[in-house]
């Protein structure tokens, strides 16, 4: 029996004092939203982990030539580091089995809290690493082939791959600020249901 069973099983055996509320159906949301994070984590780690090692590996072939990739590794690192110690600091503070309702609610409302605040941050630890990771090497590349050459062929090159990365990252950013508004009311509505039934939970405590 997995952990949502058991809430589901202790949700039901309460009496709540908000009989328009639908556990089965609140639950239901929690346990989709909650796989659909993870997997979409694991797919975001899974990907960058594979850029990573390949730049790691362009970068060593020759790694004085080359070293400007590390950059590209580093933001990987970094985007992926980010959202593993999330992960391991909302695990270590979910709630047991053993533990009450009231705890198993909050630590929900916890948890979409924490999640549209890292929403709302996304183009800090997220969008801006990896932009930057992408951005910086051509413009070393460059550096490095001018003090060499003194040539200033490659600068229309630069510019242009300069742009191109702009404006991708520009429209993930406005994709993923359009994702967060469209999700935001969906998410408010179920913040405010679980804190309405811990509220409830609470007058049948006291």
């Amino acid at each position: 029996m997995t952990f949502l069973d058991k809430l589901q099983q202790a949700w039901q055996s309460q009496r709540c004092a908000t009989p328009t509320m639908h556990p089965d159906q609140l639950l239901k949301g929690v346990r989709l939203e909650r796989r659909a994070h993870f997997w979409s984590d694991t797919f975001v780690i899974s990907v960058f982990l594979g850029v990573g090692a390949w730049m790691l590996w362009s970068a060593f072939r020759d790694i004085r030539q080359n070293w400007p990739w590390l950059i590209s590794v580093a933001s990987d690192a970094w985007v992926v580091g980010y959202i593993l110690f999330n992960r391991w600091r909302r695990r270590r503070d979910a709630a047991h089995y053993d533990q009450t309702m009231l705890a198993h609610v909050e630590q929900s409302i916890k948890d979409i809290e924490h999640r549209m605040w890292l929403d709302r941050y996304a183009l800090w630890w997220y969008v801006l690493p990896i932009a930057l990771g992408c951005m910086l090497p051509p413009v070393l590349f460059f550096a490095m082939h001018y003090s060499r050459d003194h040539e200033w062929d490659s600068v229309v090159l630069l510019f242009f791959t300069l742009g191109v990365f702009a404006a991708i990252f520009i429209f993930v950013h406005l994709v993923m600020k359009y994702g967060v508004r469209a999700g935001l009311e969906g998410r408010c509505r179920e913040l405010q249901a679980l804190r309405a039934l811990r509220e409830s939970l609470l007058s049948t405590e006291e």
